[in-house]
């Protein structure tokens, strides 16, 4: 049949065989999209034959609705082929790979983690041989299968895999973003009809043929089988009944129609076989026997195989087409379905497909089936698999009579919804949980949930309040673990926008009581969130001593360096984030990478770490944008910002700040516009338009302003005096240095203390400038931008002194040190100060090399420091392909030829904070 319905269908398959013969080159992904029946399936069944005929290795998995709540169902198929090259996975992708799969026991393994193992497979079985994978109705897999595909299919540039998807044009799966190239399977022509028709149905009238075709509008599927269903009951009052229904409905209903002209006994059998995943011929039958009470054997199945409705692979039986499935499911009666699931129940060994079963035969509530649900919830989350747990506990909460039960179960599933960050789910599931009689602890839970459902985001500022009195209720009830959940929420609302001092206090007052002098990860980074300026030097002290413990859990060393970093212990920050960053890696947590990511990025701007601070921001950006986290996005999209800004690429700058605030512009997130002030001040400073980037600069402190945030307006410490005495408007600078000063006592932060000792000079009389200058030069921490800009003043100073001679040592510094930080508008303008000081020397060479991209980069670096293709791809979630690729485009920019010279290369190279 597959072959009869390729007809018309040239275009397609010319652009399938180019695929197939890119794939042996550089790898992909492509969707074969359509309307059901149009031929979706006979495209990939092709596609595969010949990929097979290539000499390739083909893997295929095909999607079933009723396999959608069994976690990994479709990775565990389409693997199986594979799995004994497994062994040679490194053991944490192995480790996690064979937990989802069911075959080890282990920790949740995270589905990044199982991604990365499937990536790794494929690349080992792809190094003998290109690899096929194919995927049909995509729409159906299981959600931890769809995941792993996601996560797969945006990896395989430069690789020998390529993944072909087969998917129902109605669908609304989260794939459909992907951005993936689209093979969208049209109707077939008038022609392309008229002869397929003729090939299946040689002898129709021209009446007939003619109502097909119209009713039929090019659909292959319809194409093959409305001849069946016309020759069943024929055309007498048919055609104004047709029209009035779409075509899918159509097809089910035909192939109803035709199961309803079968015996009985089959019908049952059919069924059975519509209600469960892939059953055996012995499920089937035992459950036949059970529906039926009388004895039946494999015959009960042979009209259903005659008229071409199931076929049988071995001992499992399966429908020809997921409509007739489909079909057979809506056209039974909702008794006549609960009875089916209940035969399939008693007869079935797996415990989740019995589970399952049980569940779909409750009319009302049992307590019994949702226990069984709820077991099968846990193995579910045990294998990784929180959507299919997810589905588990909802149904389990409308089958629990007992209030208190239903509740614990809504909760725990609003806490997965939440995990999979799926708001309208976390609400639907609250919102249940609400109408019930609920306990002070499981209002608490209630309360945390909604909270982390609105990421702490800022609102009505008794919100902060609410949560802090629920938290010492939480902790008066013994449940510190809750207690520090729901202030964390509260703290987060302080930290994405200032609700002032009185309600700051009331958090500060809430941990500092439940956490005591314990050093808690969580209690520091609670404290810092809503104290980071006045409780600063309390805060660092802490963080250093809690990093002193030996902790295996990144997730708490990340909270202590987000709590230095809002402490303004930047350097501190650095060295835990550096700590975490690979164990995060390691553990394929993703999600928390992205935050790490963000704010390490911020840090390398914020010390003149700028290739740091660009690698950074570039991964953490496209890891939050995949892990969907739109507060984190736009934090590294504010951070590409302001190092586009540097270079002086201004619209860049703009274009990047609109993508980080237009999605969030109904939150108005003061951190968020904050930072976009700072990355248009920065770009402004960077242009010379000194008085424009004093005005955005200046925002950041106002209180009473929307861009106000208390810790991000220290990153302006160090610019916005200098502007304003740039820009004539002194009174101003000196009104900004009132402040600074303020700050400078209440707070250790080091961009405060260096935009002070940078910004006295500029306001002192030239009999005490020399020697603040001096003093700032010699100060701590010399971070390499900051301490160039300062160079650059003293040297420019010294030059209107008329003290030529002194000034050139450092105006010559300051070049060479924007040079080696490769913001070359920066060295422009301290190569400018040197020519206005008489300065003849020729300008230092630069070597007419290609920009790396930031990735390029990160890649070589990790190579120069002796790590293989796949290390490198373990610790970035690549292929080692893809890794190879981009060091053999990195060599010839650099000018060299082998792996030896990146070191020595490197250390010489300009670093482009853009490609």
């Amino acid at each position: 049949m597959g072959a009869t319905r390729l007809v018309g269908r040239d275009a397609e398959r010319a652009q399938l065989d180019t695929a197939l013969a890119e794939a042996a080159e550089h790898g992909g992904a492509l969707f074969v999209t359509g309307a059901a029946g149009i031929g979706k399936t006979s495209l990939l069944d092709v596609a595969a034959s010949e990929a097979r005929s290539r000499g390739y290795k083909v893997l295929t998995v095909t999607g079933l609705e009723s396999e959608a709540d069994l976690p990994f169902a479709g990775l565990h198929q389409l693997l199986q082929p594979v799995l004994p090259s497994a062994g040679a996975l490194p053991g944490p992708q192995k480790n996690a790979l064979l937990t989802a799969l069911g075959m080890r026991a282990g920790a949740p393994p995270e589905v990044f983690l199982v991604g990365l193992a499937t990536l790794s497979l494929m690349d080992e079985v792809a190094d003998e041989r290109p690899l096929v994978v194919v995927a049909d109705d995509f729409q159906w897999l299981d959600g931890a299968t769809s995941s792993v595909l996601s996560f797969v299919a945006r990896r395989l540039e430069s690789t020998h895999i390529l993944l072909i998807s087969g998917l129902r044009q109605t669908s609304q799966t989260a794939s459909r973003s992907w951005q993936l190239p689209e093979l969208h399977v049209e109707p077939l022509s008038d022609t392309a009809s008229a002869d397929l028709l003729v090939s299946v149905a040689p002898d129709l009238d021209v009446q007939t043929r003619r109502l097909i075709l119209d009713e039929a509008l090019g659909n292959p599927m319809a194409l093959l089988e409305l001849p069946r269903a016309f020759r069943l009951q024929g055309t007498d009052g048919r055609e104004g009944a047709l029209r009035s229904i779409p075509l899918t409905d159509r097809l089910e209903r035909t192939f109803s129609a035709q199961a309803g002209q079968l015996p009985r006994l089959t019908q049952a059998a059919l069924l059975l076989i519509a209600l469960d995943k892939d059953p055996t011929v012995s499920d089937v039958l035992g459950a036949t026997r059970k529906q039926v009470g009388e004895e039946v054997t494999v015959d009960v199945l042979q009209p259903a195989l005659d008229a071409g409705l199931i076929s049988v692979a071995g001992s499992t039986v399966r429908y020809r087409h997921p409509l007739m499935r489909s079909a057979l499911d809506q056209a039974a009666p909702a008794g006549q379905r609960r009875n089916a699931h209940l035969a399939l129940a008693e007869v079935i060994a797996d415990p989740d497909r019995r589970a399952w079963h049980r569940a779909k035969a409750v009319l009302g509530e049992d307590e019994g089936a949702a226990a069984d649900l709820e077991s099968t919830a846990g193995r579910a989350q045990d294998r990784g698999a929180p959507a299919t747990a997810l589905g588990a506990l909802e149904l389990a909460a409308s089958l629990t009579p007992h209030g208190p039960d239903r509740a614990r179960r809504l909760l725990a599933a609003a806490e997965l919804a939440f995990q999979l960050g799926d708001p309208p789910a976390v609400g639907r599931l609250l919102d249940s949980a609400a109408r019930l009689e609920l306990s002070p602890h499981a209002v608490a839970r209630m309360t945390w949930l909604r909270e982390s459902f609105h990421d702490g985001a800022p609102g009505d500022l008794s919100a902060v309040a609410r949560l802090v009195g629920v938290a010492r209720e939480a902790s008066a009830g013994g449940d510190r673990n809750l207690a520090l959940n729901l202030l964390q929420g509260a703290a987060l609302r302080c930290w994405w926008a200032d609700p002032g001092v009185a309600v700051k206090k009331l958090v500060i007052d809430a941990v500092e009581q439940i956490a005591g002098d314990v050093l808690d990860p969580r209690a520091l980074e609670i404290l810092a969130l809503a104290a980071p300026v006045d409780a600063a030097s309390r805060i660092a002290t802490r963080v250093r001593e809690a990093a002193k413990v030996d902790d295996a859990d990144p997730s708490r060393t990340q909270l202590l360096a987000f709590a230095a970093y809002a402490a303004g212990d930047i350097g501190e920050s650095i060295e835990l984030m550096d700590r975490a960053a690979p164990i995060l890696r390691a553990q394929g947590r993703l999600g928390l990478l992205a935050q790490l990511l963000a704010v390490r990025g911020w840090a390398g701007i914020n010390t003149g770490q700028l290739s740091d601070a660009i690698r950074s921001v570039e991964e953490g950006n496209q890891l939050a944008i995949e892990t969907r986290q739109p507060i984190w996005t736009a934090i590294s999209n504010m951070g590409r910002a302001v190092l586009s800004g540097l270079q002086g690429e201004e619209s860049t700058a703009e274009r990047l700040i609109t993508e980080a605030t237009e999605p969030l512009a109904f939150v108005r997130l003061s951190i968020v516009l904050a930072q976009a002030e700072f990355a248009r001040g920065v770009a402004q400073l960077t242009a010379g338009r000194h008085s424009d980037a004093f005005d955005h600069f200046v925002r950041m402190f106002d209180p009473h302003g929307p861009a106000y945030h208390g810790v991000v307006a220290h990153a302006a410490a160090p610019y916005v005096i200098e502007c304003a005495v740039r820009a004539g408007r002194n009174d101003e600078a000196r009104r900004m240095m009132t402040l600074l000063e303020a700050l400078g006592k209440r707070t250790p932060a080091a961009l405060v203390h260096i935009g002070l000792r940078f910004a006295r000079p500029l306001l002192a009389d030239d009999s005490d400038a020399q020697h603040l200058y001096e003093l700032a030069l010699e100060a701590e921490p010399k971070w390499p931008f900051d301490f160039a800009r300062l160079e650059m003043s003293y040297g420019s100073w010294l030059r209107r002194q008329r003290r030529i001679t002194e000034s050139r040592p450092h105006l010559r510094a300051a070049r060479d040190m924007f040079d080696a930080l490769g913001v070359l508008p920066w060295a422009d303008k301290a190569s400018a100060e040197l020519r206005a000081s008489g300065e003849r020397m020729a300008e230092p060479a630069r070597a007419p090399r290609q920009s790396l991209s930031p990735q390029e980069l990160q890649i070589a670096q990790m190579a120069a420091s002796g790590l293989s293709n796949r290390e490198i791809a373990d610790r970035l979630f690549l292929s080692h392909r893809t890794v190879g690729a981009h060091l053999y485009r990195v060599f010839p920019k650099l000018g060299i030829v082998s792996r030896s010279e990146l070191a020595r290369a490197l250390a010489s190279l300009e670093p482009a904070l853009t490609r």
